[in-house]
């Protein structure tokens, strides 16, 4: 007989040795697992195995890493454990495996899931019960990898760990009866503790079970009978964190972070800056996951702009990391006998700052420096380290500021202005420390307002916020407190920099009935609305096709991306193959390729200023946008930023406009050059980057 023991900490190593010495004496083999001192453990006990395992992440790669960073302990624990082949290969071996302590517990469960002939339990008595069945053969068979233990002379706290385990089984969840009853045990007069390790297992094994509401509505009710805010935190976020890592946000998403902030609040006030960080954290990386506001087609945020802003607004904690430390000294005029010095920052994304460069460094009033952080290690990895970030805000970790101090201060005392572009990791750097009398500028494209970062943002030390379009400063402003306040920043509304001059090029002969994409990569560019409506249009007269410009998918990014994608790769194969849609993927040419296009679409969800759209206009291209749902009916959206006959939306209004703008060649033709105008009247870079030198202040 194997009996695999799994310890989350150094067990009792009285018991430990007696229940060894026992379970030798019945001829078993016993192998111990997991996180103790190996000093503690005795080489004369007669363990077979004593296998300690990693908990510093070298046997993750790099991915897994950072997701055991996010997770509970229990959970983080069993990555490390799950990645140890020496004792996966112990586990499937296994008569027994048996958990001593709790943040073994659900490492156990998932070892006895990958060996459903294990009979698992909680605890040395438990074990040793077990054992003495099996060689009795009076042994229940196992269910599906659970062992529930006789009752009979059990401690209340062992009996209720070990049904917390078996709250785990997925088999049991599964059914209908099963799920309603084991909802009802963290209900129960039990401890906190036991109440908050039940409902652990019972949440996972729900979601296991594909009982997702059931599960949220566990964690929300086990929740509200927790007076301890770190334990109510406890339960909500392991609910709510796997519900976005199954790809969906959960009903409990804003609560799972309030929760977190008030024990953040909580430590905060104890002058825990470490803790509160940590919490403060969680609560960021779950309102702002990237399942809930990237990766699928609604947020959460255009909807209730108003509780994510109250969200941060009402911590202590979370207002304290977002700052409003002010300058110690006022901007300072450049002095007049030497250039305007103009630093530009960004953070491995250069794409719209080609035209800025260019233009500044051709400029004699101005001196241009380019900073990629990217290119810095040392500054990079101080952008990245949120967690260091927000202690060091909460009035911990001086070694960040001083660092930080260090590694920004000469661009600081070098530059008159400071350009950010990206409101993201450079831009919370670079407000953490002190401007000097340098003038701090920022560019907000779109996606940073889905994300944390502008919650990580001292504006009080931002003297210009740019945005591309107005719907997305009104989301910002309705959903970022710090940009409403007694500090804020100027905004302004500066349009992309495109040299749009060299689209207009010579349309090929198919162009009028082709209808064209710009950029497919994300869930966001919604390339499924667009084949509902080359569906439409081909039923209606099957000369249209669709051409989709730009490289795949990433369905990697979460499961939420990856069920996009192949929902996508589905419908678009068929109509592949009967030449509805051509993909041409990744290119360099954009407007070479945009020639074989004579309608441009924008099917997006959401977007700051659609690119595509405008260089498909300069290029002659008629334009036919999605009123972008994310921002349809508010008082700006796709039909302020563009002419409101552009917009449409539905497919079948999008295919009444193709067919309309495209009836015969002179209808086209028109439409064609009056699109080019408006975008090279309205978009160029002669006409935009004047609205530059007015932000910057250089004349």
């Amino acid at each position: 007989m194997d009996v695999l023991v799994v310890v989350g900490r150094t067990p009792n190593t009285e018991t430990l040795s007696a229940f060894v010495a026992e379970l030798k004496q019945g001829d078993a083999r016993v192998h111990l697992v997991g996180t103790f001192s190996e000093r503690a453990i005795d080489a004369d006990w007669g363990l077979d195995t004593v296998r300690r395992v990693v908990t510093d992440g070298a046997n993750l790669d790099w991915r897994a890493r950072a997701r055991a960073l996010e997770i509970h302990p229990h959970e983080r624990f069993w990555a490390y454990v799950g990645a140890d082949k020496d004792v996966l290969r112990l586990a499937k071996a296994a008569d027994v495996i048996v958990a001593v302590d709790a943040k073994a517990y659900y490492s156990a469960w998932e070892l006895a899931r990958l060996n459903p002939a294990a009979h698992a339990c909680v605890g040395f008595a438990a074990a040793q019960r077990t054992a003495q069945a099996l060689r009795d053969g009076t042994a229940r068979p196992p269910l599906a990898g659970q062992q529930r233990s006789e009752p009979d002379g059990r401690q209340d706290g062992e009996r209720s760990s070990d049904l917390a385990l078996l709250l785990g089984n997925e088999k049991l969840l599964g059914s209908r009866v099963g799920s309603a009853l084991a909802r009802r045990v963290p209900l129960l007069p039990l401890s906190e503790k036991t109440r908050v390790d039940m409902t652990r297992n019972l949440v996972l094994g729900l979601f296991g079970a594909k009982r997702n509401q059931a599960a949220l509505a566990t964690a929300s009710a086990t929740a509200s009978r927790l007076r301890d805010t770190r334990a109510r935190a406890e339960v909500l976020r392991v609910a709510s964190r796997r519900a976005l890592s199954n790809g969906f946000t959960p009903a409990t998403l804003l609560a799972s972070a309030e929760a977190d902030l008030a024990h953040a609040d909580h430590l905060y006030e104890a002058q825990d800056p470490e803790g509160a960080a940590e919490f403060v954290n969680h609560a960021l990386a779950t309102a702002f996951h990237r399942v809930a506001h990237i990766d699928q087609r609604k947020s959460p945020l255009t909807t209730h702009a108003a509780e994510f802003a109250r969200l941060t607004a009402a911590s202590t904690a979370a207002s304290a990391v977002a700052g409003d430390r002010g300058r110690a000294h006022p901007v300072a005029e450049p002095e007049p006998d030497r250039p305007r010095r103009l630093l530009v920052v960004t953070d491995g994304n250069d794409n719209f700052l080609g035209l800025i460069r260019d233009h500044y460094e051709s400029n004699p009033g101005v001196e241009l420096r380019f900073l990629d952080i990217t290119d810095h290690p040392g500054i990079k990895r101080l952008a990245g380290n949120r967690r260091r970030l927000m202690e060091y805000r909460l009035g911990g970790d001086a070694m960040y500021g001083f660092t930080a101090e260090q590694h920004l201060r000469p661009h600081l005392d070098w530059a008159d202005t400071v350009f950010i572009d990206w409101c993201a990791a450079a831009a919370a750097l670079f407000t953490s420390v002190d401007p000097g009398t340098a003038r701090i500028v920022v560019r907000l494209h779109s996606y940073e307002a889905f994300s944390h970062w502008p919650r990580l943002t001292d504006f009080s030390r931002v003297g210009d916020l740019i945005f591309v379009a107005d719907h997305v400063r009104d989301l910002a402003l309705d959903s970022v407190p710090a940009l409403t306040g007694p500090h804020a920043p100027r905004t302004h509304i500066v349009d992309n920099g495109m040299d749009l001059a060299g689209f207009a090029l010579p349309k090929s002969a198919d162009a009028r009935f082709t209808v064209g994409m710009v950029g497919i990569g994300q869930v966001a560019k919604d390339p499924l609305w667009a084949l509902r409506v080359i569906k439409e249009l081909r039923r209606r007269d099957e000369r249209y096709r669709l051409l989709l410009i730009g490289g795949d998918m990433n369905g990697k990014a979460s499961k939420a991306a990856g069920a996009y994608e192949r929902n996508f790769r589905r419908k678009v194969t068929p109509l592949e193959a009967e030449g509805a849609v051509e993909r041409r993927g990744a290119t360099s040419d954009v407007p070479g390729n945009l020639r074989d296009v004579g309608v441009i679409l924008s099917s997006s969800v959401r977007e700051g200023c659609h690119v595509g759209v405008m260089e498909g206009a300069a290029s002659g291209a008629v334009p036919v946008v999605r009123d972008w749902p994310f921002f349809a009916g508010k008082k700006h959206g796709a039909s302020t930023l563009y002419p409101a006959e552009w917009v449409v939306s539905t497919p079948e209004a999008a295919a009444d406009r193709i067919l309309a703008v495209t009836a015969d060649e002179e209808t086209w033709s028109q439409h064609c050059r009056a699109s080019e105008k408006h975008a090279l009247a309205t978009w160029d870079w002669p006409v935009v980057r004047g609205e530059f030198d007015r932000v910057f202040g250089i004349g």
